[in-house]
C-alpha cells in the first residue's frame, strides 16, 4: 500500500477476493472457484427475466462485458407433479449462458401450490427437496443459489402477517434457510448458496435481519450473505448501511466473515422503489452515473458481484430499452472498456469524504483513477455541487488522458506532479501510466 492512500477495511474477509487476503477465509474451495478475483469486468451483473433471457440478449450482454445473470428458478414451473422436476425450460437457458460465459444467481423461487406455502410442513421440507433437486441436476455448472426473494416482504413472503419485516417472518424465513441448506450440500457438497435477500436497507429491513440472527441465521451454513439495497440515495449511501449491518452481526455473534453480494438493485428513472429524485429532465443522465458508481462502492465495499436491475423491462430500471442502448448502457460499456482487466488498488485520500478516487492497477503494472463526487448522506443527485481539487499523482507524463462516462477524452495538464479535477456526479477515468 502507499503512502498517502487508504484502503477501506471493513469487513477484512470480504476483501479475499481482490487478492489482499488468502482464499483460506473462504468456506468451501467451490466458492473460491465461483467468486470472482476482483478483476473488471468479473464483478458486473444484471437481472434478467421469462421475456429478456433468450440467445439475443444474452448475446447483448455478453457483448456488452456482463459477466453475472440473476434469474429466477420457479419451483412451480419445474415440480408441476409432486415428486416430478422438469428441467427442460431452465436446462436451455443454462446452456446457453454457459456457451457466453455467463455465470448465474439462481434465485430458488416461490411455493408451489402443491404442497401450500413454505413457512408450514410439508411445503418447507418439499422446497428443500427441490432445492437439492436443482443443485444436483445442476452440479458443475457455474450457478449460485439464492433462497427465495425478498424475504422479508409481503409482496415476495406473503400476506398472512399483519405486516412485513415482522419477528414472525423472519423466524420463517430463517426456518426455510434451516430445511434448506443441509439439504442442498448433502446433494451437492460443492454448491454455493445465497440467504437473506434481503429487500431495502432501512431501519425495518434492520430489525428483520437482528430477527433471523437471533434465530440462528449466522449458524447456518450457507456461503453469502445478498442484499438489495434499495431504500437509500445513492451508492454511496451503501457505506453506511453496509456498516450497520455488520455491525448488527457483529452483535449476534455467530461467523459474521462470510462474503456479501449486492444481487439487486437498479436506480429508475421515475418514481418506483430505489427512485434517487433530482431534475426528471436529467433522469437518463443520473441513471447512467448510479450504474457506475453502483458497481464501485460495491468493489469498495468487498462485496464481489453487483447485479444491476434490470436488463430489460418497461419498469425504467432498463439498461436495453426496446432496442436502444439507454446512456446507462453507453456508460457500462465504457466502463468495461475503461477497466478491463484492472483491479481495485486503494482509495485514495480527499478532504471531502463525500469525494472519491479510486486507484486501479493491471496485471502489467498500469494505473487508472476514478473520480467522482456525491450527495450528502439520503441526499437526491440533483444536490452534488462540482467542485475543482488537485490530486498529487506524481512522477507521470505532463500530459494524462481523461475519459468520461460515455468514453469522450480530453487532456489533463499535470504541474509538478498534481493535476485539477473538477468532480461531479459522474466517474472521470484518467490513465496514469
Amino acid at each position: 500500500m502507499k503512502i498517502g492512500l487508504v484502503m477501506n477495511v471493513k469487513l477484512l474477509k470480504n476483501l479475499a477476493f481482490l487478492g489482499l487476503l488468502s482464499f483460506s477465509v473462504f468456506p468451501s474451495f467451490a466458492l473460491s472457484k465461483i467468486i470472482p478475483d476482483g478483476t473488471i469486468p468479473y464483478n458486473m451483473g444484471v437481472q434478467l427475466k421469462g421475456d429478456t433471457d433468450g440467445p439475443e440478449d444474452l448475446d447483448r450482454v455478453q457483448e456488452l462485458g456482463m459477466k453475472w445473470v440473476r434469474r429466477g428458478f420457479i419451483w412451480e414451473s419445474i415440480e408441476r407433479e409432486k415428486g416430478v422436476y422438469d428441467f427442460s425450460q431452465y436446462d436451455r437457458f443454462v446452456n446457453d449462458c454457459e456457451k457466453r460465459g455467463l455465470k448465474i444467481i439462481g434465485c430458488m423461487a416461490f411455493s408451489n401450490k402443491l404442497y401450500g406455502h413454505v413457512k408450514d410442513e410439508p411445503a418447507r421440507s418439499a422446497y428443500a427437496d427441490f432445492a437439492a433437486e436443482l443443485v444436483k441436476h445442476y452440479k458443475g455448472r457455474n450457478i449460485i443459489w439464492e433462497i427465495w426473494n425478498e424475504p422479508n416482504t409481503m409482496t415476495f413472503w406473503g400476506r398472512h402477517g399483519k405486516v412485513g419485516n415482522s419477528p414472525q417472518y423472519a423466524r420463517e424465513y430463517t426456518d426455510l434457510v434451516r430445511a434448506a441448506v443441509p439439504a442442498m450440500k448433502k446433494a451437492n457438497p460443492d454448491c454455493v448458496i445465497l440467504a437473506g435477500s434481503v429487500s431495502n436497507m432501512w431501519s425495518e429491513s434492520y430489525k428483520w435481519m437482528s430477527y433471523c440472527f437471533a434465530d440462528g441465521m449466522l449458524d447456518i451454513h450457507w456461503d453469502i450473505w445478498s442484499v438489495h439495497p434499495y431504500g437509500v440515495k445513492a451508492p454511496e449511501d451503501y457505506m453506511e448501511a453496509y456498516s450497520h449491518t455488520r455491525n448488527l452481526m457483529k452483535k449476534a455473534g455467530g461467523d459474521t466473515g462470510r462474503l456479501w453480494i449486492n444481487s439487486e438493485r437498479g436506480f429508475p428513472l421515475g418514481k418506483a422503489e430505489g427512485y434517487a429524485g433530482g431534475d426528471p429532465s436529467l433522469a437518463y443522465e443520473y441513471q447512467a452515473w448510479h450504474v457506475i458508481r453502483q458497481y464501485l462502492v460495491d468493489l469498495l465495499e468487498g462485496l464481489p458481484v453487483t447485479i444491476w436491475y434490470e436488463w430489460g423491462g418497461k419498469e425504467g430500471f432498463a439498461l436495453y430499452r426496446a432496442g436502444n442502448m439507454t446512456p446507462a448502457y453507453n456508460a457500462c460499456k465504457t466502463f468495461v472498456k475503461e477497466l478491463s482487466g484492472y483491479k481495485l488498488d486503494c482509495r485514495m485520500k480527499t478532504e471531502n469524504k463525500r469525494d472519491f478516487l479510486l486507484r486501479f492497477i493491471d496485471k502489467n503494472g498500469n494505473e487508472k483513477l476514478v473520480a467522482w463526487t456525491a450527495p450528502g448522506v439520503m441526499e437526491s443527485p440533483d444536490k452534488i455541487v462540482p467542485h475543482s481539487i488537485r490530486i498529487a499523482v506524481g512522477d507521470v507524463s505532463p500530459r494524462l488522458v481523461s475519459t468520461d462516462l460515455y468514453g469522450r477524452t480530453d487532456i489533463v495538464e499535470v504541474s509538478k506532479g498534481v493535476i485539477e479535477l473538477c468532480l461531479t456526479g459522474a466517474p472521470v477515468y484518467i490513465t496514469l501510466r
